[in-house]
């Protein structure tokens, strides 16, 4: 006798069957930030936000860092199944705010160069590995106006 069973297809087009469901992943801005001297004044740019969406964690560490002692010195963490993306420490991320942008997708900044909708979290610590399909990125939340450190 032979059996045909129905399977629902439950990922998105190229995702891995076991791993980054689109109901675990949430809507991510990332930006990259810049600086350079203008005489003795420090100038930040913002490189135009893309969208991604990513699995943000909760809280920081894993059950096995933290039952091996291992205090994370950031706040949460990305998961990431998608090799093409590759943020640099300092990256800025839009998280838990709506951030604003133009017809054309550009930040709205304020008169003094800033984004009128700070960005809540920067790239604190990258978690990845040569090898392998999944890569980390820890995060600290910069939303209170402290710069992450």
């Amino acid at each position: 006798m032979q059996y045909k069973i129905k399977i629902k297809r439950l990922f998105l087009k190229g995702e891995n069957a076991m791993r980054g469901l689109k109901r675990q992943k949430q809507t991510v801005y990332w930006s990259r930030v810049t600086e350079y001297l203008d005489g003795i004044d420090t100038i930040k740019t913002y490189q135009k936000p893309e969208l991604h969406h990513l699995s943000v964690s909760a809280t920081a560490g894993t059950p096995e860092e933290l039952s091996a002692g291992y205090i994370p010195d950031y706040d949460r963490y990305i998961t990431n199944f998608d090799r093409n993306f590759k943020p640099q420490t300092a990256d800025v991320f839009w998280i838990d705010c709506k951030l604003e942008l133009t017809d054309a997708g550009e930040l709205v900044l304020g008169e003094d160069g800033e984004p009128t909708v700070p960005p809540d979290y920067r790239l604190k610590k990258i978690l990845d590995t040569k090898k392998g399909n999944v890569a980390r990125y820890g995060i600290k939340y910069i939303g209170d106006g402290s710069d992450g450190e």
